[in-house]
This record gives C-alpha cells, sequence and structure tokens, in this order.
C-alpha cells in the first residue's frame, strides 16, 4: 500500500469492516474496537467512525470515537467562564479512542481522521449545543499531535479547542 491511498471516513458498521484484524499495538484500543465499539453505539453511548481505503472498504486503517461529555466551569479559566453563561458545566465533545493500524503506519490519515472528528463535532454542534471538543491525550507525543490542531490545556490532562474556532478553522457557519 502506498502514501497515495484515498480512504473513506465513515460510521463504524459491524457487517462491514473487519474488527478482527485490527491491530494499533495497544491491546485496550484493540479490544474497544473489537469488543466494546458495537455495543456502545447501539446504547447510544458512543459513535465510532473508521478510515478505510477506498479499494478495501472493508479494512479498517484508524478510527475514533465522539461521545457527549461536560466540562465544569471549575477547569475552565476564569477569564473563559466570564465570558460565558451561568452554567455549573458547558456542553462539549470528547474524541475519545483514537487508533491507526500499524498496517498503515506512515500513510499519512492521521491528519485526515482528526480534522474528520472535528468537523463532526463542529456540524453536530448547530443541531446540539457542544461548546468545545474536548480530548485526553495518553502521551506527550499524542499532546503534541493534538497541540498542531490548536487544542490547548484545559486541566492538567485533558485538552480542548472551542467548536466556534473549529468552525472558523473549517471555514463554516459558526454555531
Amino acid at each position: 500500500m502506498n502514501r497515495q491511498t484515498s480512504y473513506l471516513i465513515e460510521p463504524l458498521d459491524p457487517a462491514k469492516h473487519d474488527r478482527a484484524e485490527f491491530d494499533c499495538g495497544v491491546v485496550a484500543l484493540n479490544a474497544y474496537l473489537k469488543k466494546r465499539a458495537r455495543k456502545e453505539m447501539e446504547a447510544g453511548l458512543a459513535a465510532c467512525f473508521v478510515a478505510v481505503p477506498v479499494d478495501e472498504p472493508g479494512r479498517i486503517a484508524r478510527f475514533y470515537t465522539l461521545f457527549v461529555v461536560t466540562i465544569g466551569t471549575t477547569d475552565v479559566s476564569e477569564a473563559m467562564t466570564r465570558k460565558l453563561s451561568r452554567y455549573r458545566d458547558f456542553p462539549a465533545t470528547l474524541v475519545g479512542r483514537l487508533a491507526r493500524s500499524e498496517a498503515f503506519k506512515g500513510m499519512g490519515i492521521g491528519d485526515r481522521l482528526i480534522m474528520s472528528a472535528l468537523a463532526r463535532a463542529a456540524t453536530s454542534s448547530l443541531k446540539v449545543a457542544s461548546w468545545a471538543v474536548v480530548t485526553d491525550p495518553k502521551d506527550e507525543a499524542a499532546r503534541s499531535f493534538y497541540q498542531a490542531f490548536g487544542f490547548s490545556e484545559l486541566d492538567g490532562s485533558r485538552m480542548f479547542i472551542p467548536t466556534k474556532v473549529v468552525a472558523v478553522m473549517l471555514g463554516a457557519q459558526t454555531p
């Protein structure tokens, strides 16, 4: 497979996508995709999206999940909370699990995948409010990856980017 492979990013479909073959090198992420992603989707707890090569539509190259979460006002700087409503919590979209199959390492689809997640979050915020997109980077490499897309520190472990910033970045309508 070469770097010029085209990918589709679509919702996980257990009847179509081969989860058994996926191996990102992280046992917990492999197990999530293989055993829990479908169940969480059916229960309405998570939305899982996969990137598949156009010429191999059943083979999962990467996946990510989106969840609805809240951010406590105590986790947001005082300067930001002054600009926001007086709620105890703010609605947000969490980019949960994000993983790449070892077989697709170096294929250049990581940027496209996070942009897909950000676009979905911004689009859905037009219908269901989401003040920010948040993530929980697992290490410094992940933290640097998210910083490159405009994410900032939120509370020491979590990072965020306001949904309005995402919309501007994507050239979309601002929620």
